[in-house]
This record gives structure tokens, C-alpha cells and sequence, in this order.
């Protein structure tokens, strides 16, 4: 594989830092970028920068992508052969009040970032879309080709709207471009607003856990490194397409799991009981999410393997560790 140059944006983020990692390791060249959003506690992404970014010699931007100026000088100046968006306002539970995030974040900066990459004839653009794109009307498992798309967050739509603005600007650019449909990613290093995150620091910190619901929704969870490497696949393959072209891909495994089933999981391999507040459904939830991926594998001969069982148990390693475990609790607070 050809060593490229790519520009990753997010890079402080769980998905961001990890892939930056992995693209440096396989010898590419990174620019990152990255706002340091106070979304959760910022503290954790200045970790990640240490874990992942540092010992790679990668530089870190902070930039807000709503400074399409400041893109703009950066593409002209790296001249990336990929750019890689995966900044975002990310979770679904956000007020009516704080919606502008969604808008400032995956609205207004996904396009400069997109616009930016097809004015400087960037060959190749992926970026993060979601499960959330499904909503609750799609057959299951979700396919690319569902065409009963109703997503029921505010956030899910953003992303929707991604899909659907990118194709219409890159038909007749010298681009080609990729949606990322991620399921539900996991792991170490993640983000202290998901269940399975706060789950781990009520037992490990006795940080507050706030249950939603009956436990019954499913979620098909997707491990960090298996998420990283269909990224990297998927970014190769790109580049037998020609200008102009765009799709979507679902990247998960196709096995989902209740929420139920991750707290007993939590509770067996910790040996201890995750103490929770039981609180009714959450109506920006959707019952089940389950990844149709035939397509992950056939473009790249790979999906998502790893089983719910293991990833958590590198994660609650992670967890354990003193200087982790002391900012468990800091970093889900930092969370409403």
C-alpha cells in the first residue's frame, strides 16, 4: 500500500485517535484536526492525543470546521490525497436547546469540509455516518439499499443529511467519496456518554447509572479495532472507483445485543453488580439496530468479528488501569 497523505478530522475523538494510530503505523502521513469540543470532558481527548497521536510524531490542529477559511489554507497547504471526517456532534440526547450543535458540527462543518475537498480535487473523501440514519421503519437487518429511512434523533438526521448532500456535489468532481454507517463502536479509550462506558465506571467508580428503559433494546456493537480496520479497508478500496462516485457502507457485524445482555456481561466478568436508576425509554432510541454486512465484506473481504464478550473485557482492562480508573467518574460527570 502506497504511503498517502490524509487528513483526518475528529482525530481526538474515540474513532479519530485510534485510526490516526493505524494509518501512521502503516506508514501514511497525517494532518489532524480537531475543535477539543467540551461535549464530554476534554481532559479525556487530551489522553487520547498522548496514547495515539504522540508517539506517532502526529501534529494536532484545534480548528472548529466552521472556519471554512482556515480549511481551506490547511487542504491547499497538506494537499491530503484522503480526507477522513469524522468530527461530529456526536449522541442523540441532546435538548431541543443545544440542537444548534448538531447544525454547527454536522450541518455547517460537514460541508466546508466536503466543499474544501472537492475545490482542491482531494481524489479521495470518507466520512462517519450512522445507524441512526435507519430509524425505526427499516427492515432488519439494515441494509444499504433501505430506502424507509426515518431517523428518530435530530442527530440521526444530520447524518442523513450527509448522505444525501454529498452525492450532489461530488458527481462531476474529481473526488470520490464513502459514507461510513458505524454501529454502536466500542471499546477502550470511548466515550463516556454510552451505556456501556458508564456501566463499567458505576462498577469500577461507583459513578452514577442511569438505565433507560426495560433493557430490551439491541444494539449491534462494533469493537474499535474492528471498526479502525474496515475504515482503512474501505479507504483502499475507494480508490478503485472512479471520479465522481459515491456510496454508503455499513461498518458492523450484523450481532446485536441487548442492553440487558451487556449489564449481565459487565456484571459476570467484573464479579460485582452495575447499581443503576431505572429511567423510562428514551423516545430518540430505536428498538433494535442489526448491520446487513455483505456489502463491508464484499468490498474488502472483512466485517466485524470480535464478540461483545471480549471487547468488554479489554475495556474493563482499560478501565482498571490507576490512571484511567482515577478520571472514570470525572469523565462521566462531565457528561449530562
Amino acid at each position: 500500500m502506497s504511503n498517502m497523505k490524509i487528513l483526518v478530522t475528529g482525530a481526538a475523538g474515540f474513532i479519530g485517535s485510534a485510526l490516526c494510530e493505524k494509518l501512521a503505523i502503516s506508514g501514511h502521513k497525517i494532518l489532524a484536526l480537531d475543535n477539543f469540543s467540551s461535549y464530554y470532558d476534554v481532559g479525556l481527548k487530551h489522553f487520547r492525543v498522548k496514547e495515539f497521536l504522540e508517539p506517532h510524531d502526529i501534529d494536532i490542529h484545534n480548528l472548529d470546521l466552521q472556519d471554512k477559511i482556515e480549511i481551506d489554507k490547511l487542504i491547499k497547504k497538506f494537499e491530503p490525497e484522503v480526507v477522513i471526517n469524522l468530527a461530529a456532534q456526536a449522541g442523540i440526547r441532546l435538548g431541543v436547546s443545544e440542537t444548534f450543535n448538531y447544525v454547527g458540527s454536522n450541518l455547517v462543518g460537514f460541508s466546508n469540509v466536503l466543499i474544501s475537498t472537492i475545490e482542491n480535487k482531494v481524489p479521495l473523501f470518507l466520512y462517519a455516518s450512522s445507524s441512526s440514519i435507519y430509524g425505526d421503519n427499516s427492515q432488519i437487518p439494515y441494509s444499504e439499499n433501505e430506502q424507509n429511512l426515518h431517523p428518530t434523533s435530530f442527530y440521526g438526521a444530520s447524518k442523513l443529511a450527509n448522505e444525501l448532500l454529498t452525492p450532489t456535489l461530488i458527481k462531476g468532481s474529481s473526488t470520490s467519496a464513502r459514507g461510513l454507517r458505524f454501529f454502536t463502536v466500542y471499546g477502550p479509550w470511548g466515550r463516556p456518554d454510552m451505556a456501556y462506558f458508564r456501566m463499567i465506571a458505576n462498577v469500577i467508580s461507583k459513578s452514577e447509572f442511569n438505565f433507560f428503559g426495560d433493557g430490551s433494546i439491541e444494539r449491534d456493537f462494533t469493537y474499535i479495532n474492528d471498526s479502525v480496520s474496515s475504515i482503512t479497508g474501505l479507504m483502499n478500496e475507494l480508490k478503485s472507483h472512479g471520479q465522481g462516485y459515491a456510496d454508503v457502507v455499513n461498518v458492523g457485524g450484523g450481532h446485536p445485543v441487548s442492553m440487558n445482555h451487556l449489564l449481565e456481561t459487565i456484571n459476570l466478568q467484573t464479579n460485582s453488580k452495575v447499581e443503576f436508576n431505572r429511567l423510562d425509554a428514551n423516545s430518540n432510541d430505536v428498538m433494535k439496530t442489526m448491520a446487513d454486512s455483505t456489502l463491508l465484506n464484499k468490498l474488502i473481504g472483512s466485517y466485524p468479528q470480535v464478540k461483545i464478550e471480549e471487547g468488554i473485557a479489554n475495556t474493563i482492562k482499560w478501565a482498571q488501569k490507576p490512571d484511567i480508573s482515577a478520571n472514570l467518574d470525572k469523565w462521566v460527570k462531565s457528561v449530562n
